[in-house]
C-alpha cells in the first residue's frame, strides 16, 4: 500500500521543494545578482471568480493551458484513494461524448489533455485551440462517471498498490509521512486494497460536485494567443461553470518527538537498509528563510557534491547515494535526508548521517561551499526564466501564497544576500538530529541492535508493519514451542499430506499472464524430483526455456541467444525453483530453515520461515498460521541497479487429485508485477522422459 499523494499541477522550485540538484562541479564566476525581468503577463477574472494568467509567445504557433485548483488537504478515511480516482476519471468520457469519441477528436487535432484531482493541462496548435477549449469545457463541465470506468481506475489503483507494497522506499515514504503527520491526517494516511474497494461512484460525483469550482481556481495560459483572444474564448466556453462556496479544512497535527527516535519496519529478506533522517519544518512558502534553507540543504545534501554523497558514498563506501531534501507547506513543512545501505554497515552510515547533520547546526559552512551553492542556484532559475510558463508560474505564486509582488523579481538579491551565518541559522532552525525520527526499513534481526543507540527517547525501537500499524515485537518474535520443521510439516498437511505428494509422478502446469499488454504462458512438467522442464511463450513464440534432468541442466532463451549449460552452484536454486514440492527436498539439497517469527500478509497473521540455500542466499516463505498454506514468497537478488526485491504471493488454492495448489500467483520485481492464473493443473499423465531431454 502507498500514500496518496497531494499534490497541485504548480510547484515552483524556489518556493517549494529543496531537492537533490546537479553537479555543482563547475559553477560558473559569481558576480553581483542580476537584475530579473520576469517577462509580461496579464491577468484578469472571469464573473465565476476564476483567475486567469495570460504570458505571450509568439515564436511557435502553440498554446498551452493549466488549471490548479487550490483546495485544502481532503482526509478520505476509510476511502482512501477516491480523491485520486475522481482525477482520474475526468477524462473518461462526457454526458455527450463517449470515452472513445472523446479520444480520437483530441488525437485528430494533435493535441494533449490530461485531467488530475486538482485540475488539467491542455496544449495544441493556435489553429486547433477552439476545438480544444471545447473539449476540455466538456469534460471540465459535463463529465459522465460510470461504474465501468471507475472499475477499471480501481483496478488501476490496486495494480499500483501491489506493486509497491514490498517496495522498501515506498515503505519508508508512507512510514515517515505517517509519524510526521498521523494517520488521522491528509497527509499521513493510506491508501490500501480496502480503502479503494470501499470507493462509490457517488464519492466521485460528491467530489467533483463539491471542488470543482471556478472561484478555487488559477488558470495559466502560455502561447501563441493575446489576453483578449483568450478572455472572449474563456467566457464563452466556461459560460456555464458556477462558482460554490469551497470549505476550508484544518487537521490536528501529532506531537513531535522530543528526542530521537528510532522506529523500524522489519523486511526479512533485506540485504540492505532504507535509512531515513527526518524532522517536521515549519518553512511555508515563500518565507523568509526560503531561500537560505534552500542554499544550506544544497551544501548539505542536495547533489553529488554535497557533503551527504562526499562522505557516506566517497569517503566510506557506505551506499550508492546519500542525500537530502527540505520541502516548505502551508500546513507542515518537511526534513528529510536519506540512502539506501548494506546491511552490514547501517550503524557506521547512520552515525555519519548524524555527524553531517551535527556538522551544518555547529559549523559555519565555508565560504566556497556556499559561493557554489550561490552560482547554481542562481543559474537553475535563470535557465527556469527561459521558459514562459515559468512566469505564469510565478505569477499564480504570488497570488497564492500572497507572496510580495517582487518577489522573483527580487529573487537573485536574496540569493547573494544569504551568508555563512544565515545558513547555519536555517540550519539550527529546520535540521533536528536531537529530535527526529530515525526511520529504517530493513532486516530487524541484523540492524535493529545496531540502531539502538541512537535511540535517545526511551532507549528501545518502536516497530512498526509496512502497512503502518505498530507491531509488538515481543509478540511478533519466535511463539514458544514452535519451531521451523513444525510449520514445515503442517504446510505439507494443509496441501494434503505426504502420501498425497507421493502419488504424483508427474505434474503438468499451464498459467497465463499479461505484461505489457503481451500475453505470457508459462508451463511447468516435473517427474519425480529431479526432472523439470520450465517454457516461457510471449505471444506464442518461445522467450525462455529451463531443462533440468538429475545432476544437469540448461538454459535457453531464443529471443537473447542464450543457450547454456546451469552450472553445479546454480543447479540447487534452479531445482528449487522448479518443484512444486520443494519442501520435501530442503533436506536432500542442504537447504537450512529457520522460524523468525510472526508477520502478517494482507491482515492473516503468518509464521516466516528463513531458508538458507547451499550458496547463502536467502529466502523468506510465509506460511498462514490458521491454515497452513504458503502465503509468500520473498528474497532479494543482485541486479544492474542494485540489489531488488522479488516477491511471490499464493492464493486461491484449489485440489487436484488430492493435492492443494495456488491457482494465483502475483509476481513483484522491481517496477515489474506479473499475475499468474493457471488454467490447467494434470497429475499422472504420462510424461516421456524425451521432455527432458538435454
Amino acid at each position: 500500500m502507498i500514500k496518496k499523494i497531494y499534490s497541485t499541477l504548480f510547484l515552483a522550485v524556489a518556493l517549494v521543494y529543496v531537492a537533490p540538484a546537479q553537479s555543482l562541479n563547475t559553477p560558473p564566476p559569481a558576480g553581483p545578482a542580476p537584475k530579473i525581468e520576469l517577462g509580461k503577463y496579464e491577468s484578469f477574472q472571469l464573473k465565476n471568480g476564476l483567475k486567469v494568467y495570460v504570458v505571450e509567445n509568439h515564436k511557435q504557433p502553440v498554446v498551452s493551458m493549466q488549471l490548479v485548483l487550490d483546495r485544502d488537504p481532503i482526509l478520505e478515511g476509510d476511502k482512501a484513494g477516491y480523491v485520486q480516482a475522481a482525477g482520474q476519471m475526468m477524462r473518461t468520457g462526457t454526458t455527450s461524448r463517449s470515452k472513445d469519441q472523446f479520444d480520437e477528436q483530441v488525437d485528430f487535432i494533435g493535441a494533449d489533455l490530461g485531467f488530475s484531482s486538482t485540475g488539467f493541462s491542455a496544449s495544441s496548435l493556435k489553429k486547433h485551440l477552439p476545438t480544444l477549449l471545447d473539449l476540455t469545457a466538456d469534460a471540465l463541465l459535463h463529465p459522465k462517471f460510470t461504474q465501468e470506468e471507475l472499475d477499471k481506475v480501481k483496478k488501476q489503483l490496486q495494480a499500483g498498490l501491489a506493486q509497491s507494497k514490498d517496495d522498501p522506499d515506498a515503505i519508508a515514504s508512507q512510514t515517515r509521512n505517517m509519524l510526521l503527520y498521523g494517520k488521522n491526517h491528509p497527509y499521513g494516511e493510506l491508501m490500501t486494497e480496502q480503502t479503494v474497494d470501499n470507493i462509490k461512484l457517488e464519492d466521485i460525483q460528491n467530489y467533483y460536485n463539491t471542488y470543482y469550482k471556478p472561484n478555487i481556481g488559477y488558470l495559466a495560459v502560455v502561447g501563441d494567443v493575446t489576453p483578449r483572444e483568450i478572455k472572449k474564448m474563456l467566457k464563452k466556453s466556461l459560460k456555464s461553470w458556477k462558482a460554490g462556496e469551497v470549505k476550508e479544512m484544518k487537521y490536528e497535527l501529532p506531537q513531535q518527538p522530543k528526542q530521537t527516535q528510532v522506529v523500524m519496519v522489519d523486511r526479512p529478506s533485506a540485504v540492505q537498509t532504507v535509512l531515513s533522517f527526518t524532522n517536521a519544518a515549519g518553512l511555508e512558502p515563500g518565507a523568509p528563510d526560503a531561500v537560505a534553507a534552500q542554499l544550506m540543504n544544497n551544501i548539505l545534501g542536495g547533489s553529488s557534491d554535497a557533503r551527504l554523497f562526499k562522505n557516506l558514498r566517497e569517503a566510506h563506501g557506505y551506499t550508492y547515494g546519500a542525500y537530502s531534501s527540505l520541502s516548505s507547506d502551508e500546513i507542515l513543512g518537511r526534513f528529510n535526508a536519506y540512502a539506501n545501505v548494506r546491511n552490514a554497515v547501517t550503524d557506521s552510515a547512520a552515525m555519519q548521517f548524524m555527524n553531517e547533520l551535527t556538522k551544518i547546526r555547529q559549523e559555519q559552512v565555508s565560504d566556497q561551499e556556499l559561493k557554489n551553492a550561490k552560482a547554481y542556484l542562481t543559474g537553475s532559475f535563470a535557465r527556469g526564466l527561459e521558459n514562459p510558463a515559468t512566469v505564469a508560474v510565478y505569477a499564480i505564486n504570488t497570488a497564492r501564497y500572497n507572496l510580495p509582488e517582487d518577489y522573483y523579481a527580487n529573487y537573485l538579491k536574496k540569493v547573494d544576500a544569504v551568508s555563512t551565518t544565515d545558513v547555519q541559522r536555517v540550519a539550527q532552525k529546520y535540521v533536528e538530529p536531537n529530535a527526529m525520527y530515525i526511520v529504517a526499513v530493513g532486516n530487524a534481526g541484523e540492524v535493529a541492535g545496531k540502531l539502538l543507540p541512537f535511540d535517545k527517547d526511551d532507549n528501545s525501537i518502536t516497530y512498526y508493519s509496512a502497512t503502518g500499524e505498530k507491531v509488538d515485537r515481543a509478540a511478533m518474535g519466535v511463539p514458544a514451542g514452535i519451531t521451523a520443521d513444525q510449520v514445515l510439516d503442517n504446510y505439507i498437511k494443509a496441501i494434503g499430506g505426504k502420501a498425497s505428494i507421493e502419488k504424483v509422478k508427474d505434474l503438468s502446469i499451464t498459467s497465463n499472464a499479461t505484461i505489457q499488454g503481451m500475453q505470457l504462458v508459462f508451463t511447468k512438467q516435473q517427474k519425480g524430483d529431479d526432472k523439470f522442464a520450465v517454457q516461457v511463450l510471449m505471444n506464442n513464440n518461445p522467450m525462455q526455456r529451463v531443462i533440468i534432468n538429475g545432476d544437469k541442466g540448461k538454459i535457453e532463451s531464443p529471443m537473447q541467444g542464450i543457450n547454456k549449460e546451469i552450472t553445479k552452484e546454480e543447479l540447487a536454486a534452479q531445482k528449487l525453483e522448479a518443484n512444486t514440492f520443494s519442501v520435501l527436498q530442503y533436506d536432500k539439497l542442504g537447504i537450512k530453515s529457520k522460524l523468525t517469527g510472526l508477520d502478517k500478509v494482507d491482515g492473516k497473521d503468518a509464521y516466516v520461515i528463513e531458508v538458507t540455500m547451499p550458496n547463502g542466499q536467502k529466502t523468506m516463505q510465509y506460511f498462514a498460521k490458521d491454515s497452513g498454506l504458503l502465503l509468500k514468497e520473498v528474497n532479494s537478488l543482485e541486479s544492474p541497479q542494485g540489489v531488488i526485491t522479488q516477491t511471490k504471493n499464493y492464493s486461491n488454492y484449489k485440489e487436484v487429485n488430492g493435492v492443494k495448489f495456488p491457482y494465483l500467483v502475483e509476481i513483484s520485481m522491481g517496477p515489474q508485477q506479473i499475475k499468474t492464473e493457471v488454467q490447467t493443473v494434470e497429475v499422472n499423465k504420462g510424461i516421456s522422459d524425451d521432455v527432458f531431454k538435454l
